[in-house]
């Protein structure tokens, strides 16, 4: 019997042909690819031996293959699985300079941004890394990913100051939120203020290459002449800026010529003034290299931002999501279990500190347990906003989570029953000698509510004078700030006063039945962020010599903006569940544009009036149009002028050092390891260690294994920082301020309010213990002779 063909019909002919050219193709290509992708690697690998300034010769050489581009990006991106972290970089910036249709960008920043924030990577890598991430060419998501990666080291003070100053710029460059830019740009002007002269240099080049000559002009003016790469840069820089006046000078000439010569407009002709705005729309659309990605609605946004902007530093339009935002930093309360979170550098999703007074803290978890789960889905490497998501829910649904501790076998399930989370916005303590010591996060909704109640717990528990810390606190409501302004003052006294162009002027009084703490000395404390409505409560209280005030000027903002909705753009409809007129987490709505989450419609912040303190002191900071301050007594001047301390320009490698330590949670597993056994230990050591190590336990072998070149009393200070952080849930509530700052031992400008605290109480500072060890040597400043 004969064998049978496996196919039901014998192909002939034409169709044989066809058949057997189709299999030796499909035969050839597997060989073929591979060879390819075998060129590839090997020109990566080549490039990732070389020194960094050799290496970039090599990519001409992989854009020169022979080859499909779409084939050779394909070989790059499996390349790049092999490469190490030059080769990863090299791979990144061949991706760029080829995907002409931004596919491959993504991926490209998905292997930049480990090499951004890789501690342990070589600083250059990380400077090339932050300058890629700067390219023009990074689209919507891409480039939404490469500014976020980029924000994180711009705002980290720890970080090396070129690779700041290069992720900066980059973010300048690259930044899709005015945010972004701001923050950018404040990052480069702080570096002009700099002691070390070549970073005050480095900082006005990267201004210059954003086109920020007017800030940088200075110190570009002061090298140009030098036979320096930098001098000609500088040079460079000024020559087209000069030639740009220049241009502009003679448009300016040739506009008024022809105003003198084209005559008026025709009787009775109306001219759209919108007209130009719908030009620019079409125009984009038409020729811009993104206009087919971006919609009509968003770039009236943008208009609409830079109108807002264009009239002040505090008007603005804020999106939809730039409002709901804004709105939860001020009610600062939603549906959840009530915890601060994070995620570590080994993609563990953790509890930074609980919310004492939330569902977390009560069924048991403390800060540093890890949720591995949530109702089954694992958080491993997860978005850490998927992951808050899913915490989140309706007040009073039930979420279940899996989280292990350290010191535990396995994970263990637990069930909490979400609630509307009240964010504190005060934190309080009493500070040795009876000094009530509180702060003030925000003027939140409850805000004069919370601090009543701190000042009544702290005389209840004997406090004889109070420091409240408005440092860093950059305002929020009026009214919380009249509130907590008459919880000082007796009834009936001027705390701020409202002058608006189309209003009469409003006077807000202290009102009867509000003073709990009106006879105490009272301390506060302000710096330049302290801001708005802290400037109204510390400016009143210093006005009616209620109050003695520490630290440094103030922001100066003294201007009233409205919140103001849009007609044409309102709210999507909701049920208001409890009257309150906005929208809360649980309440139902209807989805409009099926995005899954409320939409509160846009709003217009718009400055309508300024004000002044009792005194009839403005408190604005006015600026020219040149930038010049008009006038220099704005915000609040302290009585008794104390500067923060900063590291001294010869110690600033030490932030490096620490942030590795810190990044690499090195000192919280120092408190991890002896936590157990220790607790009481642990809350005196966070109250004060007295700057001894030795009182920690294994100190010296724990310091020896660093093999690091900070001194001991560097690492003790830091150390002592993790074991206050851990130390918290024994409290039942959080320590004021943050790491240094209201920490009194650290702190030097809170060291100075106290000692004037117990002056007032004719307390001397060092008859107490705890202060003999702790309070630094502080002298007041002179103050300079009036001309």
């Amino acid at each position: 019997m004969t064998s049978q063909p496996f196919c039901a019909t014998a192909l002939t002919g034409p169709l044989a042909l066809v058949s057997l050219l189709t299999l030796s193709a499909t035969s050839l290509a597997a060989p073929k690819a591979q060879e390819s992708e075998s060129k590839i690697l090997a020109l990566v690998l080549e490039a990732q031996n070389l020194p960094l300034n050799r290496a970039w010769a090599v990519l001409p050489r992989i854009e020169d293959l022979e080859m499909s581009e779409d084939r050779l990006l394909k070989g790059l991106e499996k390349a790049a699985a092999s490469a190490k972290s030059q080769g990863k970089l090299i791979v990144a910036r061949s991706m760029l300079n080829l995907d002409e249709e931004g596919a491959y960008s993504r991926k490209a920043v998905g292997l930049l941004a480990p090499l951004l924030s890789g501690q342990k990577e070589p600083l250059r890598l990380r400077i090339a890394a932050a300058s890629m991430l700067g390219d023009p060419g990074l689209r919507l998501r891409a480039g939404r990913e490469a500014s976020a990666a980029l924000s994180e080291i711009v705002a980290e003070d720890t970080a090396e100051p070129d690779l700041r100053l290069a992720a900066a710029s980059s973010l300048y460059r690259n930044g899709r939120r005015a945010a972004d830019k701001t923050l950018a740009r404040k990052t480069l002007n702080a570096f002009l203020l700099s002691s070390d002269r070549q970073l005050r240099i480095n900082g006005a080049l990267a201004l210059a290459e954003i086109d920020d000559i007017f800030s940088a002009r200075a110190i570009l003016e002061e090298i140009e002449n030098e036979p320096t790469e930098q001098g000609r840069l500088a040079r460079s820089y000024l020559n087209i800026e000069r030639k740009n006046r220049e241009m502009q000078l003679l448009q300016k000439q040739v506009n008024r010529i022809l105003m003198r010569t084209s005559g008026a407009s025709p009787k009775g002709a109306k001219k759209d003034k919108l007209a130009v705005l719908r030009e620019l729309i079409r125009m984009i659309e038409a020729a811009h290299i993104e206009g087919s990605e971006v919609d009509e609605h968003h770039l009236i946004e943008l208009a609409a931002k830079g109108m807002m902007r264009g009239l002040d530093r505090f008007s603005a339009f804020l999106s939809s999501d730039d409002y709901r935002e804004f709105a939860f930093d001020l009610n600062r309360d939603y549906g959840g279990i009530g915890a601060y979170v994070n995620i570590g550098k080994d993609g563990i999703f953790r509890i930074s500190r609980p919310i004492y007074s939330g569902p977390a803290y009560k069924a048991g978890l403390l800060s540093g347990d890890r949720v591995l789960k949530i109702d089954g889905w694992e958080t491993t490497k997860q978005d850490l906003g998927e992951i808050i998501k899913r915490l989140k829910g309706k007040p009073d649904t039930a979420v279940k989570i899996n989280v292990w501790r350290p010191g535990w076998q396995k994970g263990k399930d637990m069930v909490l029953k979400r609630a509307q989370i009240q964010i504190p916005s005060v934190n309080s303590t009493m500070l040795p000698g009876k000094v009530g010591y509180v702060e003030l996060v925000t003027f939140a909704r409850r805000t004069a509510e919370e601090v009543k109640e701190a000042v009544l717990e702290l005389k209840q528990q004997g406090a004889k004078t109070l420091v409240m810390d408005l440092r860093n606190n950059g305002g929020g409501y009026l009214s919380q700030a009249r509130g907590v302004a008459e919880l000082f003052l007796p009834e009936g006294k001027l705390i701020v006063s409202t002058k608006s162009r189309v209003d009469d002027e409003e006077r807000l009084y202290s009102r009867k039945g509000r003073q709990v703490f009106t006879h105490e000395p009272l301390i506060i404390l302000v710096n330049g962020n302290t801001a708005s409505a802290s400037e109204i409560v510390s400016g009143a209280l210093q006005d009616h010599k209620r109050a003695l005030i520490v630290g440094t000027q103030s922001y100066g903002k003294g201007s009233v903006q409205n919140l103001l909705s849009l007609r044409s753009e309102p709210g999507e409809p909701f049920i208001d569940g409890n009257g309150d007129r906005r929208w809360n987490a649980g309440e139902r709505f209807t989805d409009t544009d099926k995005d899954g989450k409320y939409d509160p419609g846009p709003r217009a912040r718009i400055t309508i009036a300024h004000y002044f303190l009792p005194s009839g002191r403005l408190l604005h900071r006015r600026i020219d149009k040149k930038g010049k301050i008009i006038n220099p007594d704005y915000g609040v001047i302290p009585d008794v002028v104390v500067k923060a301390e900063t590291l001294d320009p010869a110690e600033l490698w030490k932030n490096a050092l620490i942030a590795d330590l810190w990044t690499e949670r090195t000192l919280h597993q120092y408190v991890e390891e002896h936590y157990a056994g220790h607790e009481k230990l642990f809350l005196e050591l966070a109250e004060s260690d007295g700057g001894k190590t030795d009182r920690y336990p294994d100190f010296e072998a724990f310091y020896k294994g660093l093999k690091t070149t900070l001194s001991k009393d560097d690492v003790r200070r830091w150390l002592r920082i993790a074991v206050r952080e851990k130390v918290q849930d024994l409290r039942h509530k959080a320590w004021p301020g943050g790491r240094l700052i209201g920490d009194i031992q650290e702190d030097l400008q809170l060291q100075v309010a106290v000692r004037k605290a117990l002056e007032k109480v004719g307390v001397d500072p060092l008859s107490i213990e705890r202060y003999q060890q702790v309070l630094k040597d502080w002298k007041p400043e002179k103050k300079k002779a009036k001309k």
